[in-house]
């Protein structure tokens, strides 16, 4: 489905019923990444996602957006659909971002925040080196996911388009916002999430370390980690089953 919003346009899925889940998909991914975990949270709970402009169906943005546009987007889509409160917000790697900044604005108000494998805390090394390092891993993690070969065609040649290739994140049109968005650090703004949240990473996790997870838990009001073994960045595809089995418990 689209929906326009503030004169972007937006392509969103809106499923279930009940409680309304947020659902934010990582950098250079699409809403239907998260179509296994909201297949199985939707027979619960409400459940919204959509593609951040400049990805998936959702066209780039005019202007070279930082995190807090992304924020105020993810707002505003929320008022359009008439939705007042969300008992939770979910996002992955980019997706956390957005949450951190949107909870430090007072843009987002959930109930509860799960962090999967989020970005947001700025490397100390060189930062050009960790950008050209960041887009290399990608293109590596992307193909050695074994849950990928189970999901439908379609859907895997779009995760390997827009997660493996190396060249989308290079590409002129998204390049000075992936700089804005990577540039910024996040860290000091998490202490103001007072939230229940969750962390859940993948202890093979090279694009957002385990390191940076406890970070973010140490400046957390009400934090919980949760390290998964033998998984990486896309912890919620490589073990779908013990992260729908963490949210669950989470959620009820």
């Amino acid at each position: 489905m689209k929906i326009l919003v503030n004169n972007q346009l937006i392509e969103y899925q809106d499923e279930g019923s009940g409680k309304i889940l947020l659902l934010l998909h990582g950098w250079g991914m699409s809403l239907e990444t998260f179509n296994l975990l909201a297949n199985h949270l939707s027979k619960k709970f409400r459940v919204i996602r959509f593609d951040f402009p400049g990805f998936g169906q959702s066209p780039k943005p005019s202007d070279d957006w930082l995190v807090s546009d992304y924020a105020k987007l993810t707002r505003d889509l929320l008022e359009k659909l008439k939705i007042n409160q969300v008992f939770a917000v979910i996002g992955h790697s980019f997706g956390g971002r957005v949450i951190i900044k949107g909870i430090s604005l007072n843009y987002l108000k959930p109930n509860k925040v799960v962090l999967i494998s989020s970005a947001g805390i700025k490397p100390k090394q060189n930062f050009k080196k960790t950008v050209y390092k960041t887009v290399a891993k990608i293109g590596k993690f992307t193909t050695s996911i074994p849950i990928l070969n189970k999901i439908q065609p379609t859907l895997k040649n779009k995760l390997y388009k827009s997660a493996g290739n190396t060249d989308y994140l290079h590409a002129n049109q998204m390049k000075k916002i992936f700089l804005n968005i990577t540039n910024e650090d996040l860290l000091p703004e998490v202490s103001k999430i007072s939230q229940h949240s969750l962390l859940i990473w993948g202890s093979d996790d090279t694009i957002t370390s385990p390191s940076d997870a406890i970070l973010i838990l140490k400046s957390l009001q009400n934090g919980n980690l949760i390290l998964i073994p033998d998984a990486g960045h896309l912890v919620y595809i490589d073990k779908p089953n013990q992260v729908s089995a963490e949210l669950d418990a989470f959620l009820s």
